[in-house]
């Protein structure tokens, strides 16, 4: 007897491709230069929705708040006036908190 021959008798024989691997691979392309400044960037292969892209560009601006921070510097705001819209949404956030802590005390019944 041969040593590790017993061992090998149990070996799968890997000459069939297991299922998992029947897809057929993708090839790499490599990526193509951005232009400078160039701050959102999604391939279209082949085959693919451009819509879907253009969603997935939408989404990215959103997320970054690019649109936002535009539309903010498009005027001059007063330092004045940007303290007070700060304590406004702070004012908000708490008026919130305290409604929601007083439902939360009542668990539904009426005050």
């Amino acid at each position: 007897m041969e040593p590790y021959q017993r061992n090998n008798q149990f070996k799968k024989s890997w000459d069939s491709k297991p299922k998992w691997d029947s897809k057929p691979k993708r090839e790499w392309k490599p990526r193509p230069a951005m232009p400078p400044n160039c701050r959102y960037y999604v391939e279209v292969r082949d085959g693919e929705d451009p819509m879907r892209a253009y969603r997935k560009i939408k989404k990215k601006m959103k997320d970054d708040k690019f649109i936002e921070e535009i539309k903010e510097r498009q005027y001059y705001h007063k330092p004045s006036d940007k303290r007070q819209e700060r304590l406004k949404k702070r004012l908000m956030v708490l008026r919130r908190l305290r409604r929601d802590a007083d439902d939360n005390r009542f668990m539904g019944r009426r005050k």
